[in-house]
Formats: C-alpha cells, sequence, structure tokens
C-alpha cells in the first residue's frame, strides 16, 4: 500500500503557514512510510526553498477550485498512491503517529469512506430543519436558510444525492482512499465560496450515498491534525469559547490563537 500525503497551498497565504505545518510534521513522527505532495494554486506560486525538498512532487496550476481543486488535480495525477491524506496548509501537526492513526481508523470501521477531523455536529439534522427559519444554527436567520437552499440546489445540480441530513466532514483534513475517490469521482471545486461549501457537502453525501460510512478521526474534533479556523472540541477550547460569548473581545481570547 503506497500512502500520499497531499497539502495544498495558495499563492496568497503567508509563507509561515506551510513552514510551521512541516516543521509540525517533523516534530512528529508519522508512524508510516509515506511520500509527501504540495498542490498549489496560482501559476506564480514559488515553494519556500528550505522545504522544497520535502516534497517528492509540487503541483503549481491555476488559482481555481479552493482547496478540493487542488486536492482533485493532486489525486488525479498520482495513479500510483493507494491512500491519501490531504489537508490545508494552515494546518499544523500535534500528535506523534498522526498518518498511522488515520489508517488504523480507516481500516477499523466497517465500509469506511472517509475519515476527517471534523464531522459537524450541527449540520447532522434533516435539511428540512436546516431550511426552517426555527432552526437555532446562526442569528442571521434569513441568510443562513438561504444559504442552505443555495447548496441543495447546487447539489442537485451537480447530480448529488442530498440525503437524509446535511452530515458531513469538512475539507480541512481528509483520508480515503483511491478506491473511494474513483467510485465518487473525486472532488466537485466550487468556483465561488458557496460552491466551496456545497463542494464540501456534497463529497461527504457522495460518498455516503454510496453506502460507506464518515467517521471523525478522534472522540475530538482536530485532535491530532489542529487547524486555526477549527480549534479542538476539548474543554480548554470549549470554556474559551464560552468565555468570549459571555465577554466579547475583551480578554483578547481570539479564534485561531488557541495553540
Amino acid at each position: 500500500m503506497r500512502v500520499a500525503v497531499v497539502i495544498s497551498t495558495w499563492s496568497g497565504n503567508p509563507a509561515r503557514y506551510l513552514l510551521s505545518l512541516c516543521s509540525s510534521m517533523a516534530q512528529h513522527p508519522p508512524g508510516v512510510e509515506h511520500e509527501l505532495f504540495l498542490s498549489a494554486n496560482g501559476t506564480e506560486y514559488v515553494v519556500p526553498r528550505e522545504i522544497q525538498p520535502l516534497f517528492a512532487k509540487t503541483f503549481i496550476r491555476d488559482n481555481t477550485g479552493y482547496n478540493l481543486g487542488a486536492w482533485d488535480y493532486a489525486w488525479r495525477h498520482l495513479p500510483d498512491y493507494d491512500r491519501f491524506l490531504f489537508l490545508q496548509d494552515d494546518c499544523v501537526v500535534v500528535k506523534d503517529d498522526w498518518l498511522l492513526r488515520f489508517i488504523e481508523r480507516f481500516g477499523s470501521v466497517p465500509r469506511c469512506g472517509l475519515v476527517g477531523e471534523n464531522l459537524i455536529r450541527h449540520w447532522n439534522r434533516p435539511w428540512s430543519e436546516l431550511s426552517s427559519p426555527r432552526a437555532p444554527m446562526e442569528k442571521k436567520v434569513d441568510h443562513r436558510v438561504a444559504a442552505v437552499h443555495f447548496y441543495r440546489e447546487t447539489l442537485s445540480r451537480w447530480g448529488i444525492p442530498e440525503g437524509a441530513t446535511a452530515r458531513h466532514i469538512t475539507t480541512v483534513v481528509q483520508f480515503t482512499s483511491r478506491s473511494i475517490l474513483e467510485e465518487v469521482n473525486g472532488y466537485n471545486p466550487g468556483q465561488t465560496k458557496g460552491q466551496a461549501i456545497a463542494a464540501e457537502i456534497g463529497f461527504s453525501r457522495k460518498i455516503e450515498s454510496k453506502g460507506y460510512t464518515l467517521a471523525q478521526l478522534g472522540r475530538r474534533s482536530h485532535s491530532v491534525i489542529a487547524h486555526r479556523q477549527w480549534p479542538s472540541s476539548g474543554f480548554l477550547t470549549r470554556l474559551k469559547r464560552s468565555i468570549r460569548k459571555r465577554f466579547g473581545e475583551g480578554l483578547g481570547i481570539r479564534e485561531g490563537e488557541w495553540w
């Protein structure tokens, strides 16, 4: 079994993101042999010199499709690999055996089609509830309802079964196999932010529609590979969120500054 780790980046991101991720990968043993690949959006992108030797190959492409465009391009150009760990460049590895954990989780869950760091709980509800003004998801209810209708319409245009719920794994860190990617024809890269969110939902929906299972890596989200947009669901992070909601930003606790 050959394993590819694919990092997406783009020409507008600070180089420190990728440098930090690569540094964290070096600090924490992956637990299994693999090859590292970089897929960059933006034809003007230049890989930082100090980490160029780390990558078996670098794909530089047009800046289209966000990170899913970069991931989709990479796996289609790596025909000799059986397993893929996809992640964004602004992730940080925080535990040893990070790659082995994904492989073992993927192999231990019956009919597993996708493993990720964050299986979003508040989307695991019927579409009718999500598109109802009474659904308690956000303060800006009207905007949310319009967005949910847009996602459903986009999935329909792409021919993706929406299923009973909007259950999905975020496209920040994902692990799957070549056979799954081929069966669902990979990702549907969106060209707008709304389409990108629909594509994130759609990839999980395609996999579940084929009878496969979605699985979160650990009991808590982002417990092995952290991300600045999606803090861990651990106790300290939940406490910080509670403080922020109650007292605002005055205490200086901001999202993305938690590690």
